[in-house]
């Protein structure tokens, strides 16, 4: 048997909890000493942790003592109370994109490395692609983004694969991006869907870091055609544009972005 200070310290809890919560008998100790002492048996340590996970994402001890009890009347509860643990779970995600959008907005003003070109190995991926744009407006862009996620599961727009366009821009006609046409895609995972499939070869690629707007893109694009120029590097005729996270700021794109030739090889 545990004294209250030994289960205290197994559940990394301190003893005054224990004493309040024995005291409005939630989690009461199954003996007491002659002296009057609380002492727990060791099976009681997962209990007492799955009553301070509850607390911990703010579940009442009212429901939590209800939960305890285990009565039939406690099967709406048990389920009300997991409803609360999804939404805090869809709070918490929420928060976790915005910190990370904010961290990596810090990294890149940090690391200065906007509007500079290199030259890039990239490995092979698979995209699933959607069809091809009609026009460039931003209704026409929303609505083929809307139709194209359709298509993936809810969760599929946070999930960490990459995601962009695939744009039919040459490198020399810089001028020309409002009007091309482009396609929306998605690093493929594990799930089947029934999407085309687009590959993005492995190989060296002209790359730029830019925000993702007009004038940052247009910015990009000159300045890796001339990169490219400088450095008599022959590139495929197609742009691609990589977001760098999936939170997506308007049309689509993260606030910053990558655009990506493959050079001929």
């Amino acid at each position: 048997m545990l004294k209250i200070s030994e289960m205290a310290d197994l559940a990394n809890t301190t003893r005054r909890t224990l004493i309040f919560y024995d005291q409005e008998d939630i989690f009461t100790p199954n003996h007491r000493n002659n002296n009057g002492y609380r002492l727990y048996d060791y099976d009681q340590l997962y209990d007492l942790l799955f009553i301070l996970g509850l607390r911990n994402l703010d579940i009442p001890l009212s429901d939590i003592k209800n939960i305890q009890n285990s009565t039939t009347s406690s099967r709406e509860l048990l389920s009300n109370t997991q409803s609360k643990i999804n939404n805090k779970i869809s709070e918490l995600v929420k928060i976790q994109r915005v910190l990370n959008k904010k961290i990596e907005d810090k990294n890149l003003a940090d690391d200065e490395k906007l509007y500079e070109p290199s030259i890039k190995k990239l490995p092979k991926k698979l995209f699933w692609h959607s069809i091809s744009s009609s026009g460039c407006t931003a209704d026409e862009v929303a609505q083929l983004f809307s139709n194209f996620y359709k298509h993936l599961d809810n969760l599929a727009i946070m999930e960490t694969g990459q995601s962009g366009f695939f744009t039919d821009l040459s490198i020399d006609n810089p001028n020309d991006y409002p009007d091309a046409s482009f396609q929306v895609i998605k690093e493929i995972t594990n799930a089947e869907i029934g999407l085309p499939i687009i590959e993005k070869p492995a190989g060296l690629y002209a790359c730029i870091l830019v925000r993702n707007n007009g004038t940052g893109i247009n910015h990009g694009l000159t300045s890796l055609k001339g990169f490219c120029r400088r450095n008599n590097l022959s590139v495929k005729e197609n742009l691609w544009q990589i977001n760098t996270n999936n939170d997506f700021v308007e049309t689509g794109s993260s606030k910053f972005g990558w655009l990506e030739y493959q050079i001929n090889s």
